[in-house]
């Protein structure tokens, strides 16, 4: 989709530091198949990436400054180039390449309502976040995180050259290197890897880790529920700011900060995650790890 716009800035979000709720000014408003886009120019609201799409949208609600409260169904990440005067949405918003244009990034509620929402351009609203799919999400987000970092750990005997990539704790970076797609629902994440032919030639023997995947599990489980008993903080940083700045997920773990790339939420500290149960089946062409986490 794309729509003509007199948009001249970005989102500013604050759901990297936890915001559930915060004041927006409607930017833009128009109606589609499923509703409502509504644009505003700051929200607490987490919208799925286009470019990697690993975590769903937050749900809530906006309450506009007449007491109309509306439902928010979705959340999308849009482009819009200030300079042509253009929002692009969906395939078209994919389409675009970094570099290109003066592209930045706004955050596309998708809400329900028969109501004619271009009236609310530019008025105030408050925004809501459902709290608990909030949580619901961000636990097996932070668990993945650590399955992650584990995982590398376990890999380790299976590398018979020197793997140049290195993650935080200094252990060859598998995670990295294997990831194929991602998917986060509420309680899980499921992550599958691709163990090609390039991987063989950096040195890791595919065969021997697929033979071991119960052992390299458990490995995996035990090395995780140590993190956790450790009760570190969890942060996400910058914790506010414009949608397209890179973000960074931070714990101490082992006495080494960890710090991963990540544009998504998370829990303030370990101790908010109860039990986490990991498992590792083959895929056709590598494998898959399932990390399925309760709130504590």
């Amino acid at each position: 989709m794309k729509f003509d716009t007199s948009m001249k800035a970005g989102t500013f979000v604050t759901f990297p530091g936890g915001a559930l709720t915060g004041q927006g000014r409607i930017e833009f408003a128009a109606p589609c198949a499923d509703g409502w886009l509504v644009v505003a120019d700051r929200t607490p609201v987490h919208p799925v990436s286009f470019r990697w799409p690993d975590q769903p949208a937050d749900l809530g609600q906006i309450t506009f400054a007449d007491g109309v409260v509306v439902e928010i169904a979705d959340a999308w990440t849009g482009l819009v180039d200030a300079g042509a005067g253009v929002l692009v949405i969906g395939e078209e918003a994919k389409a675009v390449r970094k570099g290109e244009g003066e592209w930045q990034g706004v955050v596309i509620h998708i809400v329900q309502s028969d109501r004619d929402l271009g009236a609310y351009i530019g008025e105030e609203a408050r925004f809501t976040v459902e709290p608990r799919r909030r949580k619901a999400l961000s636990v097996p987000h932070t668990a993945a995180h650590l399955a992650a970092l584990a995982l590398n750990a376990a890999s380790v005997p299976f590398w018979t050259k020197d793997f140049a990539d290195r993650d935080a704790l200094g252990r060859p970076n598998l995670d990295k290197a294997a990831i194929e797609k991602s998917l986060i629902e509420p309680g899980v994440s499921t992550d599958v890897f691709r163990l090609g032919k390039s991987l063989k030639k950096k040195g890791f023997d595919r065969d021997a880790f697929l033979s071991k995947l119960d052992i390299v599990g458990a490995e995996i489980s035990g090395t995780t529920d140590r993190w956790l008993e450790t009760n570190a903080l969890v942060s996400l940083t910058p914790s506010e700011g414009s949608l397209d700045e890179i973000r960074q997920w931070r714990c101490n773990l082992d006495g080494t900060e960890v710090i991963i790339p990540c544009g998504g939420t998370h829990v303030e500290r370990l101790s908010d995650i109860g039990d986490v149960k990991i498992t590792l089946a083959p895929s056709e062409d590598g494998f898959v790890m399932t990390t399925h986490a309760r709130e504590a």
